[in-house]
Parts: structure tokens; sequence; C-alpha cells
């Protein structure tokens, strides 16, 4: 019986460990997360107002205030009735 209690004593205290490690593992990972690993405006998608397509912000046109994926699409909007 005192050997069924000590086993039983050991794996409730390796779960415990268990969830304490992964928990804590898992936070340290989320603060540790350096600036290279959040996207920056350069990657960051834009949708065209005219094509509905996503493209880079870095590699888009602003015209007006707006976005287009390129030269011809900003033309074809202002071309629209």
């Amino acid at each position: 019986m005192l050997a069924f209690r000590l086993i039983l004593l050991l794996l409730l205290a390796y779960l415990v460990f268990v969830i304490l490690w992964f928990f804590f593992s898992s936070r340290t990972k989320r603060l540790n997360r350096s600036e290279e690993d959040r996207p920056n405006q350069e990657h960051e998608l834009v949708r065209c107002l005219h094509c509905q397509n996503y493209a880079p912000r870095a590699e888009g046109l602003i015209s007006r205030g707006r976005y287009f994926c390129s030269e011809r699409c900003a033309r074809l909007f202002v071309k629209a009735p």
C-alpha cells in the first residue's frame, strides 16, 4: 500500500512539473520574440483598390492615398466610370 501511494505521489509531482514547464517555456518564447520575427511595413500586404489582389506595401503604388498593386491598376481605376 505504501508503494502504491509513493508511485501515485511521484506521478502527481511529475504531472505538475510537466504542466509548469510547458506554461513557463511557452511564455518565455513569446516574451523573447525579437524584432525580426515581427512583420514590418515592407512585408505588410495591402489590397489593390482596382483588382482586389494583395501586394507587398513596398512594391505597391500609392496614388491619392490609395494603394494599387501596379501603375496599370492605378490608371484603370481612374478611368473607370
